[in-house]
């Protein structure tokens, strides 16, 4: 029986419910969500039917982007030699075997040879209880499992300890082969390649060839390095803008921001006061010995991070960071024994209460003025201001939900016992969780150059 709420649409067999009549509620139909679309049926692109061909030939390294079916060509590759292994492996039967190199990739792996053919497969994740094994029950499972997907670490410890024999393998899968280069059970494995004399068919996956930065004149050489480890040939497509048009290519929007103006002249006086504090502080000629602390070293990050806000986000940004910063200090100040460490601390401490006071004349800090922040800033609340569908509930006022967070809070004091006051409010304080006032669909990530510029967009 069918729900009456429920509006099936029938394509090709397949049963789809349309999200707004669904009882699972109107986000139904999200992506991951759709799981009545089969996704068995799978027609190979043309440049994995050219590297399946490659690896047919011989043993190789396919390169290919994320997203772009690398482990669907390894899939491909094990259906062509699946002759190798339906026979009985206790009559020279053999085995395929992907590996991995953390736990939890084993089930995507065995998801995707399940999804793509037919054939039996057995996955091992856990070194802990598969060392316990003894050989006739890893027999059982060779005997059971036609395809074996399982961690390096596993692998390492079947093969070193004879239960699986290399020349029982017909293929073998390195799925992110990259990590052959460093001091990795990958490489190990391939140690062990060098002494059989019938070394199964290799296929390494991976989508950066490099592990870790390189300069391009060491490319070709470091390159080479991994084939000589994996004995393959490194392969990718030979159409480029083929590959690009299948894979995962986010949609690029660049915002032109427009530059900031300032008509009351704040932002190029905190500018001027700044950029000054910091050349007094770098015109201050102190001898520092290599075992001793640099004495200006907190006071030129402070002050640095203090311009970067102020120059990205603007005066009201640069204000909050400012009230962080002291509060930050003081700490430093308390525990700072050098006198000399310490008179540059309570210079930068004077110096951020100089920048509050005249953030003070122009703006109250208790809410956003949005004349005082950057067009960057305001063009990203306009784009987040649409993932707000509706309020679920009002507050007492907007003011009181922007100020909800007791961190908002600056000392502008220098009582060390209001400080202390407020470290135990804090001890005390029950962690409060604040329901948002909004029902929000959005998933994003916003990547900022610096940690303040983080804590202050938050605010």
């Amino acid at each position: 029986m069918k729900s009456p709420a429920l509006q099936p649409l029938s394509m090709a067999g397949l049963q789809l419910m349309t999200p707004a009549s669904s009882p699972m509620g109107p986000f139904f139909g999200l992506p991951w969500q759709q799981e009545a679309i089969h996704d068995n049926i799978y027609t190979p692109r043309k440049y994995q039917v050219e590297l399946l061909e490659a690896a047919l030939d011989h043993n190789t390294i396919v390169c290919l982007n994320t997203g772009s079916g690398k482990t669907f060509i390894a899939v491909l590759l094990t259906k062509e030699l699946s002759y190798q292994i339906r026979g009985d492996f206790n009559r020279n039967g053999k085995r395929t075997v992907f590996l991995v190199n953390s736990a939890n990739q084993v089930a995507q792996q065995v998801s995707a040879v399940r999804t793509h053919s037919d054939l039996k497969v057995g996955e091992y994740s856990n070194l802990e209880v598969s060392a316990s094994w003894t050989k006739e029950k890893w027999n059982q499972e060779f005997t059971k499992h036609q395809v074996l997907v399982m961690t390096c670490y596993v692998a390492l410890n079947v093969l070193k300890n004879g239960y699986l024999s290399l020349s029982d393998i017909n293929l073998l899968v390195f799925d992110e082969c990259h990590l052959a280069i460093l001091d990795h059970p990958y490489r190990e494995i391939m140690k062990l390649c060098e002494n059989c004399p019938s070394c199964p068919r290799i296929l390494g996956l991976t989508a950066s060839i490099l592990n870790g930065k390189c300069d391009p004149e060491e490319l070709e050489e470091k390159i080479q390095k991994l084939e000589k480890i994996l004995k393959s040939n490194a392969e990718t497509a030979t159409d480029l803008v083929v590959l690009d048009r299948y894979t995962s290519q986010p949609c690029e929007i660049v915002v032109d921001c427009g530059p900031f103006t300032d008509r009351s002249g704040l932002y190029e006086r905190l500018l001027m006061e700044l950029e000054e504090a910091l050349n007094f502080i770098n015109d201050c000629n102190i001898s520092v010995h290599s075992k001793e602390r640099d004495s200006t070293l907190i006071s030129k990050q402070i002050l640095s991070d203090c311009r970067a806000v102020l120059v990205v986000l603007g005066p009201w940004c640069a204000d909050k960071v400012a009230g962080m910063m002291v509060r930050e200090l003081q700490k430093y100040i308390k525990h700072e024994q050098e006198e000399l460490h310490r008179k540059f601390l309570l210079f930068t401490d004077t110096f951020l209460r100089k920048i509050h006071a005249l953030c003070e004349e122009h703006f109250s800090p208790a809410s956003l003025d949005l004349k005082f922040v950057t067009p960057k800033v305001i063009k990203l609340l306009e784009i987040l201001r649409k993932y707000k569908p509706y309020e679920r509930q009002q507050f007492e006022s907007v003011e009181w939900y922007n100020n909800r967070n007791q961190d908002n809070y600056v000392s502008w004091s220098d009582s060390e016992d209001d400080e202390e006051d407020e470290e135990i409010e804090e001890k005390e304080k029950p962690e409060t969780n604040f329901p948002s006032p909004f029902t929000n669909i959005l998933c994003g990530i916003i990547f900022v150059e610096r940690r303040y510029t983080a804590v202050v967009l938050n605010r």
